[in-house]
């Protein structure tokens, strides 16, 4: 049985680090949250079909068009045509999209070096194995959100 006082320090410290991601660690760049949320899918899942995206993303059809060929204006994705069908299209990150997302992790990263400065050996050890435990159960909410969704029918993770 799970410690309610468990999940709300769990809950908390999920909470705190979107928030964090969002405000401090991110590059805060010309991208709004849905442009960033969708660069972030091409990232970890590869070249898409449109639509896929949209539904991955939770967006309408036309909505994710809109984005992307907005996207497609700054240079940060591109459409191919797809291997599988010669009749679509996969909407792919950009040379320059590729830039940006690197740029965004290394200022991310000196962002988290720079704070770690300030955390002491023990904390740091400490830290670092909270962090295996976390991006194992963030994967795992991810992946089960993407289920729950799927089955839901709404949105394909």
């Amino acid at each position: 049985m799970k410690n309610a006082g468990e999940v709300d320090v769990i809950s908390e410290m999920v909470e705190m680090g979107a928030d964090t991601m969002w405000r401090y660690l991110a590059d805060r760049d010309e991208l709004s949250a849905s442009a960033t949320l969708a660069l972030n899918r091409l990232n970890r899942e590869g070249p898409m079909r449109l639509t896929t995206l949209a539904e991955a993303e939770g967006a309408s059809q036309s909505a994710m068009t809109q984005l992307v060929q907005r996207l497609e204006r700054q240079g940060l994705v591109e459409r191919r045509a797809d291997p599988a069908d010669g009749r679509a299209s996969l909407v792919v990150i950009g040379e320059a999209g590729r830039r940006m997302w690197d740029g965004r992790a290394d200022v991310r990263r000196q962002r988290i070096a720079d704070m770690l400065d300030d955390v002491g050996p023990d904390d740091r050890v400490a830290l670092w194995l909270a962090a295996q435990v976390v991006v194992r159960v963030l994967g795992q909410m991810r992946q089960a959100a993407g289920l729950h969704m799927h089955a839901d029918g709404d949105v394909t993770g």
